[in-house]
């Protein structure tokens, strides 16, 4: 056979998808008014990550531990432990170790007005469940180092799937 018998036949080229007018004008007064076009949440007009501002106390915050509390209304025990300065691993159980989730949390830190970089209240975190689902949140501790409150969310909402409320269970 001569080369022009077995040479792969001529490429078609790929049909192009055709967006009728209405449809572009109705997406682009959708971004003008600051809405997102998918609910996959784009960089820049999905869920974000929405953290409470960090405070700085006269003492550090001791994150590590165990508290006992609720996520969410599911009632079970969050155990911290350190890593190192500004990073701690936490497991959250339900009582009948229905629900778990698995946490790697970072310590913030705050620049105070001499420049000296400082641990804060908060805590912000990855979570994930094992099952497939992880999200982000955060944790507040209080004053005294007895009560922690936060949220969390999926992707990278750290808000939408409940609320935090421990106490320290030495207490």
């Amino acid at each position: 056979m001569s080369a022009a018998h077995i040479a792969s036949p001529p490429r078609r080229p790929k049909p192009r998808a055709r967006v009728s007018s209405r449809v572009l004008v109705g997406a682009l007064a959708l971004v003008s008014l600051g809405c997102p076009l998918s609910g996959t949440g784009g960089t820049s007009n999905g869920p974000r990550s929405n953290y409470p501002p960090a405070s700085v106390y006269e003492i550090d915050p001791q994150f590590s531990g165990e508290w006992v509390g609720d996520v969410d209304g599911l009632r079970g025990t969050l155990n911290i432990g350190e890593l190192d300065d500004r990073a701690f691993f936490g497991s959250f159980v339900t009582r009948d170790n229905a629900t778990e989730y698995t946490l790697l949390l970072e310590h913030s830190y705050v620049d105070t007005e001499d420049g000296v970089e400082v641990p804060s209240n908060r805590v912000t975190f990855t979570w994930q469940d094992g099952l497939g689902s992880r999200g982000k949140g955060w944790l507040l501790i209080n004053r005294e180092d007895t009560a922690l409150t936060g949220s969390f969310g999926y992707g990278v909402a750290t808000e939408g799937l409940g609320e935090w409320s421990f106490v320290r269970a030495d207490l």
